[in-house]
């Protein structure tokens, strides 16, 4: 997996940041968190195919986390997609989408399902195979939704060495074992995937916190994840107004990665009152609280 910061501002882009827009790519496939005005121009600069995206996850109705959304459906239609498409937000999601293709009778030729979730919302959004996504309030002066993206526990290292003692020709019954199916040998043993597979190793997280100003139900949401994506708005010299437009300062959150004993802070959506060697030296400050911060960039990749 790997993490694609497509947009690093906040309320307004800046010259060299976009406004928020957040790209988790696993397996090929691409889930994007937010999708603020300028997303379509940031996906043609990374190297994240927009032909991929899997879901949309809008965590509040504020226009730099949502403006974007119209236009890149609206190219997905250009270019001929066909794979469904999810978009999951709060409701009002809808409204906005349904004004903003009214004008020119919009049909899409892929499906799209736009699922809204009301005020205080929680729980399980989207449950496949090897990951699932759920959704928590955050504390923002709108209702706003936090996501975390878990993958499921993986099968446990198959053990060479223990299926040679005993025995099992190499070939597919190795296979066979490695998907959780027991074997019978041509003497009659039964072998199960116990006896050749190593315990079960959990999956990778990616939880995504914006807006919020600090809270409880952040660090919840965080509990041991991979890494934490979380909005600076501020720095230091600005915690009044963080708490009263219900943002998070730098140390805010890495008070938030500490206490969820996350592994990782990806520090993001920055005020346009600091330039970039504000923001780095504010990062550097908050790792008194955090140590493994990443202060971020526009089109700055991460490996998970």
């Amino acid at each position: 997996m790997r993490i694609v910061l497509l947009g690093t501002s906040s309320a307004v882009p800046t010259l060299t940041r976009g406004l928020s827009s957040t790209a988790l790519v696993r397996e090929g496939d691409v889930f994007l968190f937010d999708c603020g005005e300028g997303t379509q121009l940031q996906l043609m600069r990374s190297t994240v195919k927009r032909s991929r995206i899997h879901s949309i996850f809008i965590g509040h109705l504020h226009g730099d986390h949502l403006y974007g959304i119209a236009g890149l459906l609206s190219t997905l239609h250009l270019d001929g997609r066909e794979t469904p498409l999810n978009v999951f937000g709060p409701e009002g999601l809808r409204i906005f989408l349904n004004a903003a293709f009214r004008t020119n009778e919009l049909q899409f030729d892929f499906k799209l399902t736009v699922r809204e979730f009301p005020r205080g919302f929680r729980g399980r959004v989207l449950d496949e195979d090897e990951f699932y996504v759920e959704a928590l309030p955050l504390d923002h002066s709108i209702f706003c939704l936090g996501w975390r993206f878990q993958e499921k526990p993986k099968p446990g290292i198959f053990n060479l060495e223990k299926a040679e003692a005993l025995g099992i020709p190499r070939g597919p019954l190795y296979g066979t074992l490695q998907h959780g199916e027991s074997i019978t040998l041509a003497d009659g043993r039964l072998i199960t995937p116990d006896m050749v597979m190593g315990p079960p190793r959990p999956g990778k997280s990616v939880v995504y916190c914006l807006d919020t100003q600090f809270s409880e139900r952040s660090i919840q949401l965080a509990d041991k994840c991979s890494v934490l994506v979380h909005e600076t708005t501020f720095g230091p010299d600005a915690v009044d107004m963080a708490r009263e437009r219900k943002h998070s300062t730098m140390e805010d959150a890495a008070r938030v990665a500490k206490e969820a004993g996350a592994e990782t802070l990806i520090a993001t959506h920055f005020s346009s009152r600091y330039d970039g060697r504000q923001i780095v030296q504010i990062g550097d400050d908050a790792r008194q609280v955090f140590e493994r911060i990443t202060v971020g960039r526009d089109l700055l990749e991460i490996e998970i």
